[in-house]
């Protein structure tokens, strides 16, 4: 987003944040936790409706989702030594013959599970990446940002964001939470 003071020329709510476990270091000041907070902010305040000229002046770096993963190797000769059971066509179903192929190939996704956390293990051990807390909130989380944009933008008491069971001290725990966590100003 370049310029706050103008709507986003596509709806902000296209942009979806996995929710990470863990994050590449060198990422997490520029494409980390800070930035999708800010995001979030704004996707609410574009579900609520909200004038563009009161949202927050935040320019969040729009994701940059790291593709991180590590595949499973398919090696012939490693399936080939594989003791895959033969089907007992007067003795066993379909499902139980399976479920015995299912065992066999378990071992030889449990060699390369263990691999993979290894590997995982050791970037963590080198700060390569950083786990990212989690919420354990149980109120829904759009309706946490909702409050937060409400206070944000219009400065709504937080007695009045106070609906459906929820308190004004919940409220605001919650408010002033995401607005810690999104780098801006408490709210009063």
């Amino acid at each position: 987003m370049d310029n706050p003071e103008k709507p986003s020329p596509i709806p902000l709510s296209i942009f979806r944040v996995p929710r990470y476990r863990y994050f590449p270091t060198h990422l997490m000041r520029q494409y980390g936790p800070e930035q999708w907070e800010r995001l979030w902010i704004l996707q609410a305040c574009e579900r609520l409706e909200i004038p563009v000229k009161l949202w927050p002046k935040i320019s969040p770096q729009l994701p940059h989702w790291p593709a991180v993963r590590s595949y499973l190797p398919i090696k012939e000769e490693k399936l080939r030594k594989l003791d895959f059971p033969p089907f007992s066509w007067l003795e066993e179903t379909i499902p139980d013959w399976k479920q015995r192929c299912h065992s066999c190939f378990d071992k030889y996704l449990q060699e390369y599970a263990a691999k993979f956390e290894a590997q995982f293990q050791e970037a963590l051990r080198l700060g390569i990446y950083t786990k990212i807390p989690q919420a354990r909130d149980t109120t829904p989380s759009n309706l946490r940002y909702e409050w937060a944009a409400q206070r944000l933008c219009y400065r709504t008491p937080y007695k009045e964001l106070a609906r459906g069971g929820y308190t004004a001290e919940r409220v605001k725990q919650a408010v002033l939470q995401i607005l810690k966590d999104a780098g801006l100003k408490k709210g009063k």
